[in-house]
């Protein structure tokens, strides 16, 4: 089994908390609500729809948001207990490219292959 090296291990640890803090910055900035008119203006039927479906987005966005975070913290538990970068699956070592492309990867991609086809949403 192929495991990290000492330099890989950090540059993942780098990139695992560069991007929580670039999604902790774009929740922070989501949560905000945006500045009201002073004059609140009448809204038609278009504007209400579009205003739900921003409000919709927003959610949406904010939910990925939060299963990027908790998958940021998945992975800094597996780092934690010594089980980063081996698939959950098959106890093999995730390769180095593998989780500089996806740094929380809890598979390989053979496993991975398996997981989606089984749990493929109809």
């Amino acid at each position: 089994m192929q495991t990290l090296t000492r330099e890989e291990h950090a540059a993942l640890v780098a990139q695992l908390e560069a991007d929580e803090a670039r999604i902790r910055a774009a929740v922070g900035a989501a949560d905000t609500p945006p500045a009201s008119p002073k004059q609140p203006e009448a809204q038609d039927q278009v504007d209400l729809a579009d205003d739900e479906v921003m409000q919709r987005q927003d959610d949406a966005m904010l939910d990925h948001y939060r299963t990027e975070l908790a998958d940021i913290e998945a992975a800094r538990a597996r780092l934690k207990a010594g089980r980063y970068g081996i698939c959950t699956e098959c106890q093999l070592a995730i390769p180095y490219s593998r989780l500089q492309a996806y740094p929380t990867a809890r598979r390989c991609m053979a496993c991975q292959r398996r997981y989606e086809q089984l749990f493929a949403r109809d």
